[in-house]
């Protein structure tokens, strides 16, 4: 996985995240917004003391483009953390993963606010990576339980776009157990699975039981839900593990 020290460093990913970040602001960003985000992220002195750069955007001036990229330059140098702040602004996050779709592993999302659905426009594939990228950045800021959530309900959304996009019949509140059967039993690529189909069928079945085993761990062992007895560490990294093995057959078998 991409981490922003890669885009920090390579002058090609470099130069398209600072253009996408330029655009992105010249596009949302308002002076309030440029002050709020200097206190936020300690650099209100550099903002409000620039000579042009709230000055030309509050007159429309043909320089304020330019001066966005130089403060991003200044940002990029003496701060990079700066940046990452700017990748995960409210204003900017949708325009920078629709102009750099990698950039979601280095965009943070609150787990109380993943929908099972997957989001309009996005393909199975890119539910996937961004799945696994949110993943990555609970499990090293609030530790496994959290991931436990976030990879049940992105593997939720996964299955339910991989029934629709191969126009597979499933109710509108189909737990994550029954999708997953419908996917066994009709998708085209895993009806049948060869020469080792009776072998293969055992191990997709134990697939079954841990995800139905992962669901009652999600409802009651994870911050899904209120919960005075949540997992213990090594066995919210086990279940988090056992569902990425889920997610990476499944995606690799079926191509996205």
């Amino acid at each position: 996985m991409e981490t922003i020290d890669d885009f920090m460093f390579d002058p090609k990913k470099r130069g398209k995240l600072m253009l996408s970040l330029q655009r992105a602001i010249g596009s949302e960003f308002k002076a309030d917004d440029w002050k709020e985000f200097g206190y936020e992220s300690g650099q209100h002195e550099y903002i409000q003391g620039h000579d042009r750069l709230l000055r030309s955007l509050y007159f429309g001036d043909d320089d304020y483009r330019d001066c966005v990229f130089k403060a991003l330059e200044f940002f990029a140098s003496t701060d990079p953390a700066v940046i990452e702040l700017l990748i995960n602004h409210p204003k900017l996050t949708r325009h920078l993963i629709t102009a750099i779709p990698e950039i979601s592993a280095f965009v943070l999302m609150e787990a109380g606010n993943v929908q099972a659905a997957a989001p309009a426009g996005m393909s199975s594939e890119d539910v996937v990576v961004r799945a696994l990228a949110d993943a990555e950045h609970l499990l090293q800021l609030s530790g496994p339980v959290s991931t436990v959530d976030r990879l049940h309900t992105a593997l939720h959304g996964y299955f339910r776009s991989l029934c629709a996009e191969n126009a597979l019949p499933v109710a509108e509140d189909a737990s994550i157990t029954a999708l997953f059967k419908s996917l066994r039993t009709a998708h085209p690529i895993l009806k049948d699975l060869g020469s080792y189909d009776k072998d293969l069928v055992r191990v997709l079945y134990g697939f079954a039981n841990t995800i139905d085993a992962i669901n009652s761990l999600r409802n009651n062992g994870s911050v899904a839900h209120p919960s005075e007895d949540l997992l213990g560490e090594p066995e919210a990294h086990l279940a988090a593990n056992a569902t990425r093995t889920i997610f990476n057959y499944i995606r690799v078998k079926v191509g996205h």
